[in-house]
């Protein structure tokens, strides 16, 4: 398999290199802010108001938003065009920073609902996201645009992770305000050099979301069912794990300082970076990606890194456990873009994070008791099996499904 063309399409006005690589920019100019604004008002609440409780709703905005607002997120990527979706939700980013951080008192009302706005900001781009390059991609060439413009978030969590590391002190409001502001209105700059998108929804097909129409949609297309499924059960699990010990295998696990916090989120960040980039060339080769080696091998990873009892020998392998999560979640994310149609993108992807979100959520809720009372090592343990247990129920029901659904054998 080869890289997509360079040379682009009629009526395109760039190639498929540089139309990634803006997509690119624009996705990591956006996220950066976002999760900019994050870190600074969970901090904030946390060393100026002694609110953990507020500091904790500014950390779980950016997963409620999009289970709360789905109906809403599926209608608004559905009727506007992509590249005014992107640039508008930019530039009321940029808007929002500059009343937060310049015009407003941090007080603990202002906290949460500057959290809340962003949040939803941030909620409608992740939908824009999937559905943009749904649209200015062909299915062959999913598997190599997905992991590559999708890279800039874990490269925003790195860029994070380094300041809450190494410059705590630093991030006063109004340093926040001006890299926030710059680079939400860098990404909506960016959006006019986007070309017209490749296609419209057919007449009548973009409506809005429903529950109804999103389990039809699954009931009539097997594989984006199969995909779908499978994409949940590892967010909510995996990455819900994920969510649990990025702070509680330094902090609490090994008793580590806060940098140390930062140092695991920049091993985070890079283990993805460089598993989207495998992703990409192994792809090129024609690697298949295999899930039933994939998945207990990350199983197997996320465990061990639970059980030593000092940095340099968990955070390797904290790495090779986020390495091969990244690889079943890009190759789960290309086959679900790869089988939803064109015109019912942005009702997938709302329904794909919401049911994400809300798995991540439960699991954040349950897993922070199983941590107290039993231990990181024990949840990783439990977090493994239940995600096992849960692929197995899956693929019990798919094969009862495909034995019921399978026609009759001609008698010979």
């Amino acid at each position: 398999m080869t890289m997509p063309p360079e040379d682009p399409k009629p009526g395109s006005v760039i190639g498929k290199r540089s139309l990634t690589a803006l997509l690119w920019m624009i996705n990591l100019s956006s996220i950066s802010a976002s999760v900019l604004v994050y870190i600074f008002l969970a901090h904030h609440a946390l060393r100026e108001l002694d609110s953990l409780l507020v500091s904790e709703f500014v950390l779980f905005a950016p997963m409620v938003v999009p289970v709360i607002l789905a109906f809403q997120l599926s209608s608004l990527a559905a009727r506007l065009e992509v590249r005014m979706l992107l640039r508008l939700t930019n530039a009321l980013g940029a808007a929002a920073c500059l009343v937060l951080f310049l015009f407003s008192t941090l007080n603990t009302w202002v906290i949460l609902i500057g959290a809340t706005v962003v949040g939803a900001l941030d909620a409608i781009q992740r939908v824009a996201r999937i559905v943009v390059i749904k649209q200015y991609f062909s299915t062959d060439e999913l598997k190599f645009t997905v992991p590559l413009t999708l890279t800039a978030q874990f490269i925003a969590g790195a860029v994070a992770g380094a300041i809450m590391a190494f410059f705590p002190s630093q991030m006063t409001a109004g340093a926040t305000a001006t890299a926030t502001i710059s680079l939400f209105a860098g990404a909506a700059l960016c959006t006019f050099l986007l070309p017209p998108s490749a296609g419209e929804a057919p007449h009548g097909q973009a409506g809005s979301f429903r529950l109804a129409n999103g389990l039809q949609l699954l009931r009539e297309l097997p594989a984006l069912r199969r995909s779908l499924v499978s994409f949940v059960l590892l967010g909510s699990f995996f990455q819900g794990f994920y969510n649990i010990s990025r702070v509680a295998l330094p902090a609490y696990h090994l008793g580590l300082s806060q940098q140390y916090v930062g140092l695991l989120q920049i091993v985070a960040s890079l283990a993805a970076v460089a598993g989207a980039l495998y992703f990409y060339f192994m792809s090129r080769r024609g690697a298949a990606f295999d899930l039933r080696y994939i998945y207990p091998a990350c199983a197997a990873a996320m465990f061990a890194a639970c059980i030593g009892r000092s940095w340099p020998e968990s955070y390797p392998l904290y790495f090779a456990y986020f390495f091969l999560f990244e690889l079943a979640f890009f190759r789960l994310q290309a086959d679900i873009m790869a089988a939803a149609p064109k015109h019912q993108m942005p009702m997938v992807a709302a329904l794909q994070y919401a049911l994400v979100y809300a798995g991540m959520m439960l699991a954040i809720f349950v897993g922070a008791f199983t941590v107290k009372w039993f231990g990181l090592a024990a949840t990783a343990a439990l977090f493994a099996a239940g995600f096992g247990a849960a692929q197995f129920v899956r693929w019990r029901a798919a094969s009862r499904v495909s034995l019921y659904a399978a026609p009759p054998e001609r008698i010979r």
